[in-house]
């Protein structure tokens, strides 16, 4: 169904209908404009498979750019620097930086800002629900539903004053909540220092490895890959191919996205099949899909539904 005739059927509808939905989607345009357009920092509380993991927010708009930089505050040591949709990564651990485009991030608060939810209004629906109150802050609670089983809900709540998002579930074809993220406290200030995006990982001696460089020396996209069908609303938003850490052998990669929910797909020649990996995999709120093709692994990974990895992996083919 083209978006025109999309059109036509919204516009035909009754007042009522465009009434109801037209203010869930100025409160997301205000959402957006407020997670890009503030300046804030606090504390991230992520709750997945009964495990809590907390993160350090530091969030800067400034007429040079967009900053950001996330530190996990337990776990394994990770800090992450954002300048635009230019992404560091440290991993002390490691002992190795890494450096990309960020295309699509599993932190909430990034996946929503440049969606066109009005478009989404043909996979999803929105409604407003109650009123609540977050880090001590009034907010208004959102659901955004999925219309088939292909993918996976969500409820936002949104900061009264600003919009801002303060925190947000992710629920599977049930309504259960796989995923929960939250403030746990949150400044909103006029200013933010650089000093305060500064890492404080000392990477001397550190590993950089450049997400994308092999592209650059001359690996191209390999044209004997396709993926047949994708779920509806589903487009592909990027595919190259690299070589991924720890491993000898470029990867072709896919990004899938509706515009909200988004999987990955990979193809990597195997040496040995005792390397493969067949079948299902859950990983908190991430279902992952492998299958062997043509002496290569193919892998689909995504926040939606087992059997929307598992569609994607089953209809990737090698062009004769």
């Amino acid at each position: 169904m083209g978006r025109s005739f999309l059109f036509l059927i919204i516009f035909s509808l009754s007042g009522f209908a465009q009434a109801s939905s037209q203010p869930v989607l100025d409160e997301l345009m205000r959402m957006q404009a407020a997670l890009q357009n503030l300046n804030y920092h606090g504390t991230l509380v992520y709750l997945q498979d009964g495990q809590v993991q907390s993160m350090r927010i530091i969030h800067k708009a400034s007429k040079n750019g967009e900053y950001e930089r996330l530190i996990n505050l337990n776990g394994v040591a990770r800090e992450v620097i954002r300048k635009d949709d230019v992404v560091t990564c440290y991993m002390p651990d490691k002992k190795r930086v890494t450096v990309g485009k960020r295309q699509y991030s599993r932190h909430m608060l990034s996946k929503l800002v440049k969606n066109d939810f009005s478009a989404l209004q043909k996979y999803y629906e929105f409604k407003l629900e109650t009123e609540d109150r977050i880090a001590g802050l009034k907010t208004q609670r959102i659901l955004i539903q999925p219309k088939d089983n292909l993918r996976y809900g969500y409820r936002l709540w949104l900061g009264e004053k600003n919009a801002l998002l303060l925190k947000s579930d992710l629920l599977d074809v049930n309504g259960k909540v796989l995923e929960q993220v939250m403030y746990a406290d949150i400044n909103i200030v006029d200013e933010i220092p650089m000093e305060m995006l500064k890492p404080s990982s000392a990477s001397d001696g550190f590993i950089w490895f450049e997400h994308g460089a092999e592209d650059k020396k001359g690996h191209e996209v390999n044209e004997n890959w396709k993926i047949n069908s994708l779920p509806e609303g589903f487009l592909v938003s990027s595919h190259i191919r690299q070589a991924l850490p720890d491993s000898d052998q470029p990867t072709e990669q896919w990004i899938a996205t509706d515009g909200l929910a988004s999987v990955s797909i990979y193809v990597e020649k195997i040496i040995s099949d005792d390397d493969a990996f067949v079948g299902m995999m859950k990983k908190g709120a991430m279902n992952i899909f492998g299958l062997m093709l043509n002496g290569h692994q193919v892998t689909v990974v995504g926040e939606v539904p087992a059997n929307t990895v598992e569609m994607i992996a089953h209809s990737v083919a090698m062009i004769n």
